[in-house]
C-alpha cells in the first residue's frame, strides 16, 4: 500500500505501515472538528452516510456510518465489514461483532466500544487505548463535546468511563484487527 496519511503528525510511511483499525483512527483524527449543519445534516455528515449506504439528506443519526467511512477510507474490505446500509446501525455491528467473535469487555486502542439501549438505540466510536482507572479515550462521531451524548453535533475526542459504559444495556468492545 502507498496511501497518503490524513493527518499531518503521521508521516505516510508511518501510515502505511498500520494495521486497518490504525489507519481508520489516523482518519477519524482528521475528522475531529466537523460539526452538522442541521440536524444529522451537514457535507461531511452526509458523505459520512451515503459512504454507508444511506444516501444523503435523510438526517439519520450517522455514528455508525462515521465508523463505516474511517474503515472505508482507510482501505478496509467492504466484504468482511457489516453489510454496507446496514453498518449504519449500532445494533448490526453488535451483532457482526458477536457472530465474528470480536466482542470483548476490554478498552484497546483499534477497538470499537459500542453501547445499545433496551429500545434498541446505541452510539458506537473508536477506542484510542487502554483504559487507565477505568478511563478510555475516544473518537466519536454525532456526540457532543460536553454530556456525550448519541445525539450530538459532531465529531469529538472525549473521555468515557467503564462505569457509565456497563450501566447501559448491552455494551462491549469490537476487536477490528485481522480485517485487512
Amino acid at each position: 500500500m502507498n496511501e497518503k496519511s490524513p493527518v499531518k503528525w503521521l508521516t505516510d510511511k508511518a501510515y502505511n505501515l498500520l494495521t486497518l483499525s490504525g489507519r481508520a483512527i489516523a482518519w477519524a483524527d482528521s475528522q475531529v472538528g466537523i460539526r452538522e449543519s442541521g440536524i444529522n445534516k451537514g457535507k461531511a455528515v452526509e458523505a459520512y452516510q451515503e459512504v454507508a449506504g444511506l444516501g444523503t439528506g435523510g438526517g439519520f443519526p450517522w455514528c455508525a456510518s462515521f465508523i463505516y467511512w474511517c474503515l472505508i477510507q482507510a482501505k478496509g474490505d467492504a466484504r468482511r465489514l457489516p453489510e454496507r446500509g446496514k453498518c449504519a446501525a449500532v445494533r448490526n455491528w453488535a451483532a457482526w461483532s458477536n457472530a465474528q467473535l470480536r466482542t470483548s469487555l476490554v478498552a484497546k486502542r483499534g477497538r470499537l466500544f459500542y453501547w445499545l439501549n433496551a429500545d434498541g438505540t446505541g452510539h458506537i466510536g473508536w477506542c484510542l487505548g487502554p483504559s487507565v482507572l477505568g478511563i478510555f479515550r475516544t473518537i466519536e462521531g454525532n456526540t457532543d463535546g460536553e454530556s456525550g451524548s448519541r445525539e450530538g453535533d459532531g465529531v469529538y475526542k472525549r473521555s468515557r468511563t467503564l462505569h457509565a459504559l456497563r450501566k447501559k444495556h448491552k455494551f462491549g468492545f469490537i476487536d477490528m484487527e485481522g480485517l485487512e
